[in-house]
């Protein structure tokens, strides 16, 4: 039998995830000061950088639009308020994060019970830290359930925000966020096959990447770009959730105001950082003659016009994203938390065609200054509720009739959370006493027989 060998060639089309739109990624995730701080950092260390107020006199834009607003903090259609006053403090750890997403998913009961044990198990790192066989016998322990649920409600949980979380094991997480974000990259193969060099026990506190890819760094342009694709990777994805707000003022990212009876959502102008592109240093192009330092200015400023056009996409995300956040919320902002719609992230992913994960990153740490107060923007999307009348009323709506119904009960014989689920059932919603407890809870409402007063 003849065999030969035989070579072809092929054209293929692939789809790369470039720098800007990896560092885009970065930037939506800041909040308003840690963005500063970015910004700051990168004027220091790119001089084709610089701040507006710089002695520099020629005007040069970042091509950042600012989007001005005659917004006032006054009276708007009879509402006063004091927008800090209302301040959401929903700053939260990575475990009420994920939890937070999970709430909002599409998924049953049983699934969610598997996924708020699963995230019990998870480490700031963002690392499952018990194994699966041992999730498996704990959980078994309440419910009926399987290995393929759990890995299913698992694979689920690693698709959050950030991507990655509840990984087994770093090889595991690294994998995670090469498919999510370079599947289509020329060099994924490759990179793949050096993830996979990793072993299964390695800590991802203590691995030095640059080390690890030294080996691989051949002199193939493949092994080159495949490296620096593994090194773009975040071997701690849990460290980007901080866990506590260090400021005392927040800057809303997004303002609210009504104008001539339309509502208007608009960028906060105080968060357009003015920075732009140091002229002078931008007509050294011109006169270098030296191959070395044409190309540090060349690189430098290619890197500058990089970052602006990055913070350029993380204004228009957010702004893209709350426009029709408050599309669908327009209740909220005439009748408040009462005309809360139920809302989850992939409501708005699919309106604007993103990642659910993107969608989450874009309202984490982001606000939005309203005429009821200042929120998360996370804030308004809830969880729905079945109505006899065949629509969906949200949680946070069900929240406000819960506080409603309770400032209004007989003192001397405060209403039980079993007579409030009642109460909810006859008026066609359907809401079953653990709930009413769980939401009693979560507004810090005592129980009835604390709420009793003697004499009344």
């Amino acid at each position: 039998m003849n065999t030969k060998g035989k070579q072809s060639l092929s054209l293929n089309n692939k789809l790369t995830m470039t720098l800007q739109i990896q560092l885009a990624i970065k930037l939506l995730q800041l909040n308003s000061l840690d963005l500063q701080k970015e910004i700051d950092e990168k004027i220091l260390e790119n001089p084709f950088l610089e701040n507006e107020n710089s002695s520099e006199s020629t005007e040069v834009t970042s091509e950042i639009p600012i989007i001005s607003s005659n917004y006032s903090e006054s009276n708007h259609d009879g509402i006063d308020y004091d927008a800090y006053e209302q301040l959401s403090n929903s700053h939260q750890s990575l475990r009420e994060y994920l939890m937070w997403q999970i709430g909002l998913s599409p998924i049953s009961e049983n699934d969610q019970f598997i996924a708020y044990n699963i995230i019990d198990y998870i480490n700031d790192d963002g690392f499952l830290t018990e194994s699966v066989e041992d999730l498996y016998v704990l959980l078994k322990k309440n419910i009926e359930i399987t290995f393929q649920e759990i890995f299913a409600v698992l694979h689920k949980i690693q698709y959050l925000d950030p991507i990655g979380i509840g990984a087994t094991s770093l090889k595991n997480c690294l994998s995670i966020q090469l498919h999510h974000y370079h599947k289509d990259h020329a060099h994924y193969d490759l990179a793949n096959i050096i993830i996979n060099k990793l072993e299964d026990d390695i800590n991802p506190s203590t691995i030095s990447f640059d080390a690890f890819t030294s080996e691989f760094e051949k002199d193939d342009d493949r092994y080159i770009a495949a490296t620096e694709l593994v090194k773009s990777l975040n071997p701690r994805p849990g460290n980007i959730i901080s866990r506590a707000l260090q400021q005392e003022h927040i800057t809303p990212d997004i303002i609210i105001s009504k104008k001539n009876g339309k509502w208007l959502t608009e960028l906060n102008p105080a968060i357009n950082p003015k920075i732009r592109i140091n002229k002078a240093y931008e007509s050294l192009m011109k006169d270098i003659s030296k191959k070395e330092d044409k190309e540090y200015v060349k690189t430098n400023l290619q890197s500058a016009k990089f970052f602006l056009k990055a913070l350029q996409n993380r204004n228009l995300t957010i702004l893209k994203v709350a426009k029709i956040i408050f599309q669908k919320q327009i209740n909220f902002l005439n009748q408040g938390d009462i005309g809360m719609k139920p809302l989850g992230l992939k409501d708005i992913a699919m309106e604007v065609d993103m990642h659910e994960s993107t969608i989450s990153r874009c309202t984490n740490n982001k606000y939005a200054q309203t005429p009821r107060g200042v929120y998360e923007m996370k804030y308004f999307f809830s969880s729905e509720i079945n109505t006899d009348y065949g629509k969906m009323i949200s949680s946070t709506a069900i929240k406000s009739m819960l506080e409603k119904i309770i400032s209004k009960e007989d003192k001397s014989s405060p209403l039980s959370d079993s007579e409030i689920a009642d109460n909810f059932n006859k008026n066609g919603i359907r809401i079953a006493r653990r709930t009413v407890a769980k939401y009693r809870e979560i507004l810090a409402i005592s129980p009835s027989r604390d709420r009793k007063k003697r004499g009344v």
